[in-house]
């Protein structure tokens, strides 16, 4: 007698579930990886204007402010962005933290970090 092989229609469950339990997961968590990517583009591409060295605080805070409603980010503020004077440029950072609701009472908390400099701490 043959032996018969292949999959069961219990591990054909058992993957679709963990198919969907990790697409929903990738749902979840995909909106605070696009916005941590649209911050650090956002840092970027302040520090790489030419003017940057001689702009004050409240004026970078103020463009950084206006690319983040432009770009409708929530999770960070200007008040959130790190201004360093380094040497021949500026350093620009800013901590994201975003808590996410998974199932029931269990949450994901990611924390990102963005950051771009400019000069010659670049």
């Amino acid at each position: 007698m043959k032996r018969q092989t292949g999959v069961t229609l219990g591990g054909l469950i058992f993957f679709l579930l963990l198919l969907s339990l990790a697409v929903y997961t990738a749902f979840r968590i995909l909106p605070a990886y696009m916005d941590y990517w649209v911050v650090g583009r956002t840092l970027s591409n302040l520090a790489a204007q030419p003017d940057i060295q001689g702009s004050s605080d409240e004026s970078i805070r103020a463009q950084f402010a206006k690319q983040l409603n432009f770009n409708n980010v929530t999770l960070v503020s200007p008040s959130d962005l790190l201004i360093e004077h380094i040497p021949g440029g500026v350093r620009l950072s800013s901590a994201i933290s975003a808590k996410r609701p998974f199932f029931g009472p269990v949450s994901l908390c990611l924390d990102f970090q963005a950051e771009a400099s400019t000069g010659a701490g670049h």
